[in-house]
């Protein structure tokens, strides 16, 4: 049976970088709480969380990303650039889409749910 390590998986650096980031640490601490059943620690990290100012929030992160991508998208530029793109990095930017599309999915779910 093979064992998954973390050090086989290929992350993109930019999201290595963003993973492990400072602003990233309450968070990782509340899954680590959660993860050892420490109720009370994760109380305490999630506290630091609840008193995080907005903009140094994940959330935040996330739709901040999201609102400037799109503030300017024209889909009749993009069909400008398309013929001029060659077809295997198109068929990479198509999987990146889905995946992101995915991702949004996921989003708007959770905000449903909350």
């Amino acid at each position: 049976m093979h064992k998954c390590l973390t050090k086989d998986i290929n992350a993109d650096p930019l999201a290595h970088e963003l993973a492990t980031s400072e602003g990233m640490q309450p968070y990782l601490n509340c899954l680590i709480k959660a993860y050892i059943n420490n109720g009370a620690g994760l109380e305490a990290a999630l506290q630091v969380v609840r008193d995080s100012p907005l903009e140094k929030r994940y959330v935040w992160r996330v739709f901040y990303a999201i609102k400037w991508a799109f503030a300017d998208f024209e889909d009749e530029y993009i069909a400008l650039d398309l013929p001029h793109i060659p077809e295997p990095t198109r068929s990479e930017m198509i999987k990146e889409l889905q995946l992101r599309l995915q991702q949004l999915q996921m989003l708007l779910q959770t905000f449903h749910t909350e």
